[in-house]
């Protein structure tokens, strides 16, 4: 294909790396050719990219028609010969802009991969976005080849959205890449202004022209991924046969004549999944993952987690406004807003909104109603890298406000008065005192405190729903302080039946120390569940109960008795 620049002409596509040709596609960010001498010419240029900006009318959706050059920052570049032999590599500035020195009268191309990478002492990374449905090939930009001659060469390259007037051309699609590539260069900046050594894990991004929200079975690799989402390792697919799924960042890609759903322009939606990523790799989240709308009574630890992508994405892009494209459309919310005040117990620890709007207000310098906080980004970095990696509580807002506040003791009363104006009383890392039950009087104390030996009733409820059973009060927690290492057996009783029915239960047991699970217990089926003679360390354990069945009775409390006994 022919793209558009200053008559010079290029084509996009997808390089499939193998392992054991990963130098061949990689390149470090340094001038990885042979040493420049007398008989080398120097080639420069800069690399762009169309970036779709929003339209200026809320929920307008993406304005096609007037997309914006931007430089592609800090991305690979590379000079291979006919053979595909890497002769030099740089990385362009944070205006697009490379040069590099090459050998003179030799047929060339230039490359620039949708890849940043910086190796050696920190800071460090390796950001790659890379094509699923077709083996994972890594997505780059070529120039038409040239020869160098004898003097000084310039090439410059520009990647376009593909957008002809009325859809896209997904062969032509060359920008959508290196857009999803810059919303990381962003939100890596944001975590260096907190970090300058900070060491990034690596990370892959997987878009493609067809990854589209399909119902059916979960296949990346046929671009069946439902939604844009952050997986951790670990995972299979449904595809035939199944198979691991890579860990990275999966990214909406399908746009269906309009019908579908594209997210490579939406930088709140990229920035968010990267603060999952934030998550597992610099701090820790407990959260179950699942399904969640705005106005949801969540776990919460998924309210949480749901909260802070929202509000790192606001950080990341400077922008509080929300937005989503979809269908010529888009969906969002303002952080700056109290967007469900007149909801009655929408507001609260359980609310994926009202954390959005807690961390964006300790996060930025505008002042309003119940806002005296503006404490930037740098401060709840290293909340969320210290405090709410080794709290002993579940990672929840009350957490990660018990970190920041016992950090920053000048600004707590201003923190709290936040905290309150979302309905969440002022508290300590387990939530102790807190009066909000979200219209679930069962789900308070948050964590009730269990000793050895002991037997309680436990009761979980669909109140406040129960798809992906990661809703309020869909499971209920315990607090065990143990004092010594010892045996013990954990043992969650329910009513027996058939399975399925109303009358049946089927209890669920997991054994936290630190967000770690120390003992699981999940038969399925089984009206009993026994964790028998577990080793429990000294320090303390949450322990997690909740019935299996639910999601598939959601209309009744599910009762069980929980018993714990050891030496």
């Amino acid at each position: 294909m022919t793209l558009s620049l200053p008559t010079r002409a290029c084509r996009f596509l997808a390089i499939h790396c193998v392992v054991l040709a990963l130098a061949a596609c990689g390149g470090s960010g340094d001038n990885d050719g042979p040493p420049p001498s007398d008989g080398d010419v120097t080639i420069s240029g800069r690399i762009t990219f169309d970036r779709v900006p929003f339209s200026s009318t809320l929920e307008g959706g993406l304005d096609h028609a007037n997309p914006v050059e931007s430089p592609a920052r800090e991305v690979i570049v590379e000079i291979i010969d006919t053979a595909g032999t890497i002769l030099a590599s740089t990385s362009t500035n944070a205006a697009g802009e490379y040069t590099v020195n090459a050998p003179r009268n030799r047929n060339v191309r230039v490359r620039a991969k949708a890849q940043m990478r910086r190796t050696g002492a920190a800071p460090s990374w390796n950001f790659r976005v890379l094509n699923n449905t077709n083996s994972g090939a890594l997505y780059a930009l070529d120039s038409e080849a040239f020869d160098t001659g004898t003097s000084n060469v310039t090439r410059n390259l520009h990647a376009a959205s593909g957008w002809n007037g009325t859809t896209y051309v997904n062969s032509e699609r060359a920008a959508a890449p290196f857009a999803i590539l810059d919303t990381v260069y962003q939100a890596k900046e944001l975590v260096l202004s907190a970090d300058a050594q900070a060491a990034f894990a690596e990370l892959d991004l997987f878009w493609s022209p067809i990854n589209r929200a399909t119902v059916g079975a979960f296949c990346p690799q046929n671009g069946d991924i439902g939604t844009t989402f952050y997986q951790i390792a670990g995972t299979q697919d449904e595809c035939t046969p199944r198979a691991d799924l890579p860990a990275g960042i999966y990214i909406l890609g399908d746009y269906a004549g309009g019908a579908g759903d594209t997210d490579e322009f939406d930088q709140h939606i990229i920035a968010h999944e990267f603060g999952h990523y934030f998550e597992d790799r610099f701090s820790r989240s407990d959260s179950l993952g699942g399904g969640h709308m705005g106005a949801d009574r969540l776990d919460l630890r998924v309210a949480f987690g749901e909260g802070w992508g929202n509000a790192f994405s606001g950080m990341v892009l400077d922008d509080p406004e929300y937005r989503d494209s979809q269908g010529g459309r888009d969906f969002g919310f303002n952080m700056e807003t109290d967007n469900w005040a007149n909801i009655p117990g929408a507001e609260g620890w359980y609310s994926e909104e009202s954390i959005s709007e807690i961390l964006w207000d300790i996060y930025d310098d505008a002042q309003e109603a119940n806002d005296n906080v503006a404490l930037g980004f740098g401060p709840i970095y290293r909340t969320m890298i210290g405090p709410q990696v080794t709290t002993d509580a579940l990672t929840s807002i009350f957490s990660f406000a018990a970190g920041i506040r016992a950090a920053n003791p000048a600004e707590a009363a201003a923190i709290d008065a936040l905290l309150a104006g979302e309905n969440i009383s002022v508290t300590d890392e387990f939530g102790t005192g807190e009066s909000n039950d979200g219209g679930d009087s069962s789900v308070l104390p948050i964590y009730n405190d269990l000793s050895e030996p002991m037997q309680v009733p436990v009761c979980v409820s669909a109140t406040a729903g129960a798809t992906d059973n990661n809703k309020l009060g869909n499971r209920k927690f315990f607090r065990f302080v143990n004092d010594r290492t010892r045996l013990v057996t954990i043992t969650a009783t329910g009513a027996a039946g058939d399975p399925g029915t109303d009358a049946a239960t089927d209890p669920d047991i997991f054994v936290f120390r630190q967000g770690a699970i120390v003992a699981a217990g999940i038969t399925d089926g089984a009206s009993s569940e026994t964790l028998p003679q577990i080793t429990l360390e000294p320090g303390t354990h949450i322990i997690e109960v909740y019935d299996f069945g639910l999601q598939s009775n959601p209309s009744t409390t599910r009762c069980m008795t929980l018993s714990i006994a050891g030496n």
